[in-house]
């Protein structure tokens, strides 16, 4: 008995779509619009789908916007140059300063009025519970006596 869903075709064409997806999203956006990407990791559990941002260092956490706009989460924010730091000529700069923004795709239906995002270490996490697939639902035929 052969599996009529089973396409290994269409799964090599989804994962290119994804890949070049991917691309663009990350390489692309970032080097035209100048502002910094930041790195995400989505992970899909039995129940919610987590998104890990970061590392973000040297920004409070209420200086970070997360939105989501139909399938879309966007994280942005700015991070600002240290006040402490001399007055001077840079010889080395290589911690990043300014604005950041990634805007990630969600893959599926989630509730976005039950999202939470927590900030510890540098590190976003945002936990999006996923809308429940609805059961199957089975229909007992029963026979009519005419």
């Amino acid at each position: 008995m052969s599996n009529s869903n089973f396409d290994p075709m269409k799964k090599s064409l989804n994962t290119l779509r994804d890949s070049v997806n991917k691309l663009i999203e990350e390489g692309l956006a970032a080097t035209l619009s100048g502002v910094q990407a930041l790195p995400v990791d989505v992970v899909e559990t039995d129940t919610a789908l987590v998104v890990k941002a970061g590392p973000v260092l040297g920004i409070q956490p209420q200086d970070i916007d997360v939105s989501i706009v139909g399938d879309k989460l966007t994280i942005k924010g700015e991070i600002r140059p240290d006040p402490d730091t001399p007055e001077g000529t840079y010889l080395r700069r290589e911690r990043k300063v300014g604005a950041f923004s990634r805007t990630v795709t969600i893959p599926r239906p989630v509730k976005a009025d039950q999202a939470a995002a927590s900030f510890k270490d540098g590190m976003l996490t945002i936990t999006l519970p996923k809308v429940e697939e609805p059961s199957p639902k089975v229909i007992n035929v029963k026979p009519i006596d005419s």
